[in-house]
């Protein structure tokens, strides 16, 4: 029986855009959309139709704005969780940094809660996949 091993590299994997990687169900590997590149698919399907077709299903994709709005809400200071929370767009992301580096309280509980996010989602994916796996990462 095939079991991916959800380590450090295949869940860095995860911060990759939609489409970056794909997993194989056939040998359990996670590949990158280059090495797939080249697979010669016919006009009248799409290159993710193609590469489903042949196998492979699009990895899970997290982004930096996704799991710091997942955080927002858990921070316990309101001043400071508000002014996080009324950026919109790429303001977002770039102030919550800033506030990351200034307030201990967003630093200390952030990196935590960003890794248990991760794996979280991974293993999400994995069972809506109905894929076998194994976590090897530390929480």
């Amino acid at each position: 029986m095939n079991i991916l091993e959800l380590d450090e590299l295949a869940l860095r994997k995860g911060w990759g855009s939609l489409g970056e990687f794909w997993f194989s169900v056939k040998d359990f590997t996670i590949k990158e959309g280059s090495q797939l590149a080249d697979y010669d698919c016919s006009q009248d399907m799409s290159r993710s139709e193609y590469l489903v077709s042949l196998g492979y299903i699009p990895y899970f994709s997290i982004t930096s704005e996704e799991v710091i709005r997942a955080f927002a809400p858990t921070i316990e200071n309101k001043k400071l969780k508000d002014k996080i929370e009324n950026y919109n767009g790429s303001d977002y992301v770039d102030n919550f940094w800033k506030y990351f580096h200034i307030y201990a309280e967003i630093s200390k509980n952030y990196i935590t809660f960003e890794q248990k996010y991760i794996v979280n989602k991974a293993e999400e994916w994995c069972r809506q996949n109905g894929i076998d796996y194994e976590l090897k990462v530390k929480l």
